[in-house]
């Protein structure tokens, strides 16, 4: 064997997998938290109106970006 087959592969961590991981995590756990205390005050939630600005934000760049891949590739 040579020296570079006896050396162990260096595991890579991906650390941006690990962050997003924990953020849907603990967004998932507000998220249901919140939504347990909306019915038991009784509120009624109504679809995009309940989002923040921040997510609002979110969905208007995702929406956006589903029309400019839809004019490059079924139109153009």
């Amino acid at each position: 064997m040579t020296k570079s087959e006896k050396k162990k592969k260096k595991q890579v961590r991906n650390k941006t997998k690990d962050f997003l991981f924990d953020y849907i995590k603990t967004n998932n756990a507000y998220t249901d938290e919140n939504r347990r205390r909306q019915e038991e005050e009784g509120v009624k939630t109504k679809g995009l109106k309940n989002l923040n600005t921040t997510e609002k934000t979110c969905v208007a760049v995702i929406v956006l970006g589903l029309i400019g891949i839809v004019i490059k590739y079924f139109i153009l």
